[in-house]
């Protein structure tokens, strides 16, 4: 999400919440996807659980084409290392304007590059209104995997869905056989405040595309560029600035 957005690749959105806006789509979930994607309910719960509940290969590092209401042409980056990550939103020439960064279950911190300063993640939570998938999570979905970690609790659901619940947050699971995949994520629990995800487009079960949407419509596209996996890859260090307020830092 960034404070400053360029508009088709040229105009600048300064306004802070912009870049709220995008970081919260893409933690929050996907509707709507382009791409048709097997809308089959798999038999064997059980079996697409064993399969999609794996540990990943290795520590994902991908790049998105990213496209939001405001603006195309946008990147997203993910580089994890272990339980550690950083998610990076760069206009098309490569200025990046916002870095999230995260630590295990630790919350995640916002950093809005535009104005030099930082964010809470309880302050953003509040500023959007809304609770987001936990990015441990969030990038296992990425990555081919059902968006749940060790303490999660994994269960079929009576409507043929996977159901996933974590702290402070719970989500319904839609996946397809041959190979196994997610096809959807919805939220659940969030009295018309949810979120929901729909992937396609996928290589086994990475996907190729994903579409997010808010209940109060916002939304962003993600297309995959490129997917690797890393083994013991230090992460940059998070950027020193101080917590955003009147006299953020330039």
């Amino acid at each position: 999400m960034m404070n400053s957005v360029s508009q088709t690749g040229s105009a600048a959105v300064s306004d802070r919440t912009a870049a709220l806006v995008v970081v919260s789509l893409l933690l929050f979930g996907l509707a709507g996807c382009q791409s048709t994607a097997p809308e089959t309910v798999p038999v064997d719960l059980e079996s697409a659980i064993e399969r999609l509940n794996r540990p990943l290969s290795g520590d994902p590092a991908a790049l998105y084409r990213l496209r939001v209401s405001a603006s195309g042409g946008l990147r997203m980056s993910v580089l994890t290392s272990g339980g550690d990550g950083r998610l990076t939103v760069s206009e098309p020439f490569g200025t990046a304007v916002s870095l999230t960064s995260w630590s295990g279950s630790q919350q995640p911190t916002f950093f809005d590059l535009r104005e030099g300063c930082q964010i809470q993640a309880t302050d953003l939570e509040q500023a959007l209104g809304v609770a987001a998938m936990p990015l441990p999570q969030a990038v296992r979905l990425f990555s081919g995997r059902l968006p749940a970690i060790a303490d999660d609790w994994v269960a079929p659901h009576e409507d043929g869905r996977i159901l996933i619940e974590g702290f402070r947050w719970a989500a319904l699971v839609k996946v397809a056989a041959e190979p196994w995949r997610v096809v959807s994520v919805e939220q659940v629990g969030a009295e018309g405040r949810g979120w929901r995800f729909e992937l396609s487009d996928h290589s086994l079960s990475v996907p190729g595309f994903i579409r997010v949407k808010n209940a109060d419509g916002r939304w962003a596209e993600l297309e995959l560029v490129r997917l690797e996996w890393n083994e013991g890859s230090e992460l940059p260090p998070p950027p020193d600035l101080p917590l955003c307020g009147d006299e953020p830092n330039r």
